[in-house]
C-alpha cells in the first residue's frame, strides 16, 4: 500500500516549484523595449534598461529614429542639390523674385520625397509598438505630414536665413535638418502616434 504522505510530496513540491516559477516571472521587471533579432543590439538595450530603468524603450526608438531620418536627410540633400543646381527650371537667377522662387521649388520637391522617406519606414520600424499605430495608414500618414510640415517651416526659416546670409544652400538645409530632427521626434510622440481616445477609435 502506498505510503500517502511519500505519493503527495512530488506533486506539493511540482506546485511548489510552479508557484516559484510564477513568482519570479511576476518579480521581474517588465522590459520597456522590444527585442530585436540582433543578440548584440538586444544585450546593448538590457544595459541600458538596468541602467534606467523604462527608458530603453525610448532609446530604442531614438536610434531607429535617427537612422532612418539620417537616410531620409540624404534623400533630401540628394533631390534639393539635384533640383537646385541641376535641374532647369522656368525661373531667373538673375532676379530676387526668380531665385527665390527656383529656391523655394528645390526645398519643396526635396522636402515632400524625403517626408515619405521618413514615414514608410518609421511607421514600420521605429513607433508601430506606440498605442497610435492603430490608427489607419491614411491617418497615421496625414499626421505624419502635419508634423513634418510644421518641422519643414522650421527648416525652411533656418535654411532660408542662412542661405541669403551668405551660406552654401546645401549646408545651410544640413544645418536646418539636424536641428528640426529633434522637434519632428519630439512631436511624433506627442500628436503623430498619441494614444487613440475612445471617439477616434
Amino acid at each position: 500500500m502506498a505510503n500517502p504522505v511519500l505519493g503527495s510530496e512530488p506533486a506539493e513540491l511540482g506546485e511548489q516549484g510552479m508557484a516559484g516559477d510564477e513568482a519570479q516571472m511576476a518579480m521581474a521587471p517588465e522590459r520597456s523595449y522590444h527585442p530585436t533579432r540582433w543578440p548584440l543590439v538586444n544585450r546593448a538595450l538590457d544595459l541600458v534598461e538596468s541602467m534606467f530603468p523604462g527608458k530603453a524603450g525610448f532609446v530604442q526608438r531614438l536610434v531607429s529614429y535617427l537612422i532612418v531620418g539620417g537616410g531620409a536627410a540624404v534623400v533630401n540633400l540628394i533631390v534639393f542639390t539635384i533640383m537646385f543646381y541641376h535641374v532647369p527650371l522656368p525661373f531667373s537667377d538673375k532676379t530676387t523674385l526668380g531665385h527665390t522662387a527656383h529656391y523655394l521649388t528645390a526645398f519643396l520637391v526635396g522636402t515632400e520625397v524625403s517626408i515619405f522617406a521618413n514615414f514608410i519606414p518609421n511607421d514600420y520600424l521605429t513607433f508601430r509598438h506606440l498605442a497610435g499605430h492603430q490608427r489607419s495608414w491614411i491617418a497615421r500618414c496625414a499626421r505624419f505630414h502635419i508634423t513634418c510640415i510644421a518641422g519643414t517651416l522650421l527648416t525652411l526659416a533656418i535654411s532660408f536665413t542662412l542661405h541669403f546670409a551668405g551660406l552654401n544652400a546645401t549646408v545651410g538645409q544640413a544645418i536646418a535638418l539636424i536641428v528640426v530632427t529633434a522637434f519632428n521626434f519630439t512631436f511624433h510622440h506627442l500628436f503623430t502616434y498619441r494614444h487613440v481616445k475612445p471617439a477616434e477609435e
